[in-house]
């Protein structure tokens, strides 16, 4: 039998990130390799299977429009289908998996976590401790975790994701990355900040080589960065490193969205404590604008 791997993209930074969207890409992308599993599955299930992976796919189509009640209520129901071929059957884990990032996306954090620790438990034995699904649970497990504010708990789950994807994927890629910010976030939750400046730092360094310095992803490392940084009492490096994701998350994200008006307002608390009145009444009006706007 050949597993089909779980593809779930690496969880994004706590700082301007949409995870609705994430969702819905990574159960999208878990339809194909289903799909390719399935396919050299023995017929003699075939009834059990067409209902499991109906199931599935109408919660891929639900969770595409935003109905992630739904989609929830049809992953439970495949999880109960899933489950008829016995409880360590790696489509209890795939859909437990799936079941997981649909709680996620409605921060229903507790049942989420428990979902992801259910499914890393099958795939393991199912596709091996060293597979890329298990690093990617890990991954959720951590991210989970950092969403839910339990930043101590999601580190050892970060971690590992990261020595996993280091060693499948190598150190320069995207998912090591994400990882590594996650790290980061999670030091910046315990205001560990030298740490957190490391992990940030790094993370920025990977995403700036591969997407350059106009993507999202390394603008919203360097608007988490500057943060760390004015928290540190670095404030010469936080004025500029906010200039630097102010100038990204405008071009990418747009002069009206609520990424660059979060960090334009954290910009303007550093800018009055430097005694530059004015110019934080300049990022202050902007924000009000966008808040007015939205």
């Amino acid at each position: 039998m050949v597993p089909y791997q779980a593809n779930l993209e690496g969880v994004e930074s706590r700082i301007g990130y949409h995870w609705r969207v994430t969702v819905i890409s990574r159960l999208r992308s878990l339809v194909l390799p289903m799909l390719a599993f399935l396919a050299v599955l023995p017929c003699f299930a075939d009834d059990l299977e067409e209902g499991w992976k109906n199931m599935v796919m109408q919660a891929l189509y639900a969770a595409g429009s935003n109905d992630f009640a739904r989609a929830e209520q049809l992953l439970l129901k495949a999880l109960h289908e899933a489950e008829r071929f016995g409880p360590s059957d790696p489509r209890v884990g795939s859909t437990l998996n799936s079941l997981g990032l649909v709680y996620r996306s409605e921060k229903k954090y507790t049942p989420a976590t428990a979902s992801f620790q259910k499914s890393l438990t099958i795939l393991e034995v199912a596709y091996g401790p060293e597979s890329l699904d298990v690093a990617n649970i890990n991954y959720n497990i951590g991210s989970t975790l950092l969403d839910d504010s339990k930043f101590a708990q999601s580190l050892p789950y970060l971690q590992k994701s990261i020595d996993m994807y280091s060693r499948l994927l190598g150190g320069q890629s995207l998912k090591t990355a994400s990882a590594i910010c996650g790290v980061g976030e999670a030091h910046r939750g315990m205001k560990a900040w030298a740490e957190a400046e490391k992990s940030l730092k790094r993370c920025g360094e990977i995403r700036e080589a591969d997407g350059g310095v106009v993507n999202k992803e390394f603008g919203d490392a360097m608007a988490s960065l500057a943060y760390v940084y004015h928290q540190a009492g670095k404030t010469a490096q936080a004025d500029s490193t906010y200039k630097l994701a102010e100038g990204i998350r405008e071009k990418t994200y747009g002069i009206m969205s609520s990424e660059l008006a979060n960090t334009l307002e954290a910009h303007a608390g550093l800018l009055k404590q430097l005694g530059r009145d004015r110019d934080a009444e300049k990022n202050m009006s902007l924000v009000n604008a966008i808040r007015r706007k939205k």
